[in-house]
């Protein structure tokens, strides 16, 4: 259980304080007002064991945009249930007996009663196999045994990936940024939660050469240049302007920047440190990490070729 979170145990006193969809810092960006109040939901609990169902049933009782809690304790009940009543989301425990839970969310989801049904994946092996093979059949909530209402209530959102028109419209500001377009909603979500974003006057110095590198920029708005010191001087390598990524190596090696990075019109940037990007152990972290290569490649052809030419001309 995450320090300082609400267990479980607790669940007499209502969490009333909902986490936002987005961190403040990330809204301050996109021009994003607060987020929506969230739409009552019904929900169904798929679990075989009684006391964990029953467990489980209190906590989303708790919630005070929970409507009505149903529960099943034979995943082949789910499809009876949801012709008859409606249900947003199933929570689904990974231990399902000889049923293979993921086989079985393909079934139902293929089904017309059930292609807008969410669900979560309540496990206590939540590891990468488990997260990729849930995402393959549409699960998005991920829901680890022991939890707390925070992360019940992070589970339940993610499962939705579905936002207002507000989000959207921001969502797809985020997405005209080259660096974020391959990401579907849930997943663009869940970055800008554990972004950091800071503005940046002119002549302010993003970091230093020889400072130890341990995050990626995402320049959103302004001027930021890339800068080389030398005895004659200061060369200017490369000026990056609004949806430009710099500073990636930090990610790949952890090395020391190869330069200084110092804005020279007021800038905001979406910081990723590369310690939060190497927790994330599903698929949003194998997105990134082609993205940062794909990032990395283009800019060694473009150092490769610009190298060439400078040579063609001296020739000449």
């Amino acid at each position: 259980m995450q320090r300082g979170a609400q267990p479980v145990a607790s669940l007499g006193r209502k969490n009333k304080e909902r986490d936002s969809l987005m961190t403040e810092s990330a809204r301050l960006i996109l021009g994003q007002k607060a987020a929506p109040r969230v739409e009552p939901l019904s929900v169904l609990i798929a679990d075989p064991q009684p006391d964990s169902r029953a467990l489980l049933k209190g906590a989303v009782r708790s919630l005070p945009y929970v409507r009505s809690v149903m529960e099943t304790g034979n995943l082949a009940n789910v499809m009876e249930i949801i012709k008859e009543t409606p249900v947003q989301i199933v929570l689904v425990d990974h231990s399902q007996g000889e049923t293979d839970v993921f086989q079985a969310v393909r079934t139902i989801k293929s089904h017309p009663s059930g292609t807008k049904l969410n669900f979560v994946l309540v496990s206590n092996k939540l590891d990468v196999e488990a997260r990729r093979q849930g995402m393959e059949v549409g699960i998005y909530g991920y829901l680890p045994k022991p939890f707390d209402l925070k992360t019940l209530e992070t589970s339940l959102r993610d499962a939705r990936g579905r936002f207002s028109t507000n989000h959207k419209d921001t969502l797809n500001k985020v997405r005209r940024i080259g660096f974020f377009a391959d990401f579907a909603d849930a997943e663009l979500v869940r970055l800008l939660k554990i972004c950091h974003t800071r503005k940046y006057s002119a002549g302010e110095t993003v970091f230093h050469e020889g400072d130890m590198g341990d995050r990626l920029y995402v320049l959103i708005a302004g001027e930021v240049d890339i800068l080389k010191h030398s005895e004659a001087g200061s060369k200017l390598l490369m000026r990056q302007t609004a949806g430009d990524v710099f500073g990636e190596m930090a990610i790949v090696d952890a090395s020391p920047r190869s330069a200084d990075a110092r804005v020279s019109k007021d800038a905001m940037l979406i910081e990723l440190n590369a310690e939060v990007i190497n927790d994330i152990n599903d698929i949003l972290a194998l997105k990134l990490f082609r993205k940062i290569a794909i990032l990395v490649t283009k800019k060694l052809r473009d150092y490769t070729r610009q190298n060439l030419e400078s040579q063609k001309n001296q020739l000449n």
